[in-house]
């Protein structure tokens, strides 16, 4: 028997083992012809009267596959909602000529099985990526396909839904190495919480203004009338001590894991350490005393909850009252829909911690995006070139979007007038099709709302998407050579979440947390690393005044 090679055992790993792969990944070839058998040609000087030759027909196209590695968020985990919506998409593209089939395939590791995908060839077509996520790794390591001269090619449509300003913002070198999704100038962060039960028990309403602070009555409120439910899910490698940059700190741009950001772009572009950072020690202490009093677990949450799915694990079963959520005032009506499966009764609210809605502050716009979908510099060309073809076809038409975003109308969603559309009766919300628009590729603008869509939630969107709420970098398309930076760079990863995890966690006090951190960073070589990134940025910036 020959030994199963290295290629393919990671192939199986990345595909096999994921329980949720939708369909195979190589491409399919169809054997159907409908073309007639061509007659000899006719000899010159033949009579024009002679039986008509068989009429030659073009030989159908063979069908390309196209697999999309999907987010861990954003979109049903399971087979049996994404299945069906695939295939009604394929169909509707083959019917209108474009020979093309798409699937997904989702991993149940993705953290680890995602990476080793790019290693095992041709396996997948494209993927969910960031650069807050492996993308700027990825590219750097020659994993990524720049896909400027295919979109020129075949996709006219998809670079005008794109727009011309976020296409040029997102080139990096002079390519652009994923489709961005664009909407938001950014997002705030805050928190989703058991309003049906802050009602229940005459809790204060936390505020934006307020800040987290502002949730500890609602907090004290369930420790003391519900004490078999965890007041706060609060998750490990997604904190507020983790998110504590949105205000006018700027780490987007620089390797991430690193504990090393900028802390405030209004008064320069300095790197500094990220735990000697005022929202950091204050999010940290909060997390401490909250942990001391009982309002957040106090062990890690299981990995499943890690990674924005709280609310499955949690809030939904009932299991706990709150979690952290970024668009939380316009997140929660979906998730509203999912909990009421559950808890027909219960009702979630939504309000950003941050300060932004209040106006205390302004926080990082950008017009480089943070979503992307990128392409696997190892598949076929046919499937590349089909995947901009494919997105290229969603951008043609409002109909063909709905399928990708909503699903199949009348099944999923029932259309209304004004990109709005109302659910229909008797559908499970944890398990029905909906596809956010910023792990699809295509643009919020084109996502509909609920018909319903309450007042506080429609001018959260607005705010999200208004200019003047942000502050811009003048240096945003700053982008570290991180080949320069490698060594360092995968030292500080390897012990940032060990570094950093007491403190997300409010397990340790924080002044020993703070001390640990920074021993542990600067240990693998941060200050080092630090004065290598700085150098590169100043000499961007010298050469883009």
């Amino acid at each position: 028997m020959n030994k199963i090679s290295r290629r393919t055992l990671l192939k199986a790993a990345g595909l096999a083992s994921t329980g949720a792969i939708l369909a195979a990944c190589q491409p399919a070839l169809s054997t159907t012809t409908t073309a007639a058998t061509t007659a000899a040609t006719q000899s010159s000087g033949e009579s024009a009267t002679k039986a008509p030759q068989p009429t030659q027909v073009p030989p159908k196209k063979e069908v390309v596959k196209i697999t999309l590695v999907e987010s861990w968020f954003g979109i049903p985990q399971y087979k049996e909602s994404l299945e069906p919506i695939n295939k009604a998409i394929s169909e509707k593209m083959q019917s209108e000529g474009l020979a093309i089939e798409i699937q997904s395939m989702i991993l149940d590791d993705h953290t680890n099985k995602y990476p080793l995908l790019y290693s095992s060839g041709d396996g997948f077509t494209m993927a969910f990526d960031a650069p807050w996520n492996k993308m700027t790794t990825l590219r750097s390591q020659g994993a990524l396909l720049a896909l400027e001269d295919l979109i020129e090619k075949l996709g006219p449509q998809l670079k005008e839904e794109i727009t011309e300003k976020i296409y040029n913002a997102n080139l990096v070198d002079g390519h652009i190495w994923g489709i961005p999704a664009a909407y938001y100038y950014s997002g705030t962060t805050g928190v989703v919480f058991r309003e049906d039960l802050r009602k229940k028990y005459n809790a204060e309403m936390p505020t934006s203004e307020g800040g987290w602070r502002s949730l500890e009555s609602f907090l004290q409120a369930i420790k003391e009338n519900v004490p078999e439910m965890l007041p706060f899910a609060n998750q490990t490698n997604w904190s507020m001590a983790g998110v504590h940059s949105g205000r006018t700190a700027w780490g987007a741009n620089g390797p991430i894991k690193t504990g090393v950001i900028i802390p405030d772009i209004t008064k320069g572009f300095t790197f500094g350490d990220e735990e000697e950072q005022e929202p950091f020690l204050d999010a940290v202490k909060i997390l401490r005393e909250w942990w001391e009093k009982g309002y957040i677990n106090k062990t890690d949450l299981p990995s499943s909850a890690n990674s924005q799915n709280a609310q499955v694990d949690f809030i939904y079963p009932g299991k706990a009252a709150a979690c952290i959520e970024n668009e939380p005032e316009f997140k929660r009506i979906d998730q509203d829909k999912q909990l009421k499966t559950s808890i027909p009764d219960g009702e979630l609210m939504g309000v950003d911690m941050t300060g932004m809605r209040a106006g205390k502050v302004k926080g990082i716009g950008q017009l480089k995006q943070w979503n992307f979908i990128v392409f696997n510099a190892l598949a076929p060309k046919e499937q590349a070139e089909a995947g901009i073809q494919f997105f290229n076809w969603l951008s043609s038409s409002q109909d063909n979007m709905d399928l990708w975003l909503m699903g199949v109308d009348g099944v999923n969603y029932k259309k209304e007038d004004n990109l709005r559309f109302s659910e229909i009766a008797g559908v499970d919300q944890t398990r029905n099709y909906r596809r956010m628009w910023y792990v699809s590729g295509l643009s919020g603008r084109y996502q509909r709302q609920p018909v319903d869509l309450p007042k506080e939630a429609e001018e959260a969107v607005k705010f999200y998407a208004t200019e003047e709420n942000w502050i811009f970098s003048p240096y945003e398309q700053f982008e570290p050579d991180v080949k320069a930076l490698e060594v360092e760079i995968s030292k500080l990863n390897a012990v940032y979440d060990e570094a950093v995890h007491g403190l997300n966690t409010g397990q340790v006090v924080p002044e020993d947390g703070v001390a640990k951190m920074k021993e542990m960073l600067d240990a693998a070589g941060r200050q080092e690393f630090k004065q290598k990134l700085q150098a590169q940025l100043d000499a961007y910036i010298a050469a883009h005044k």
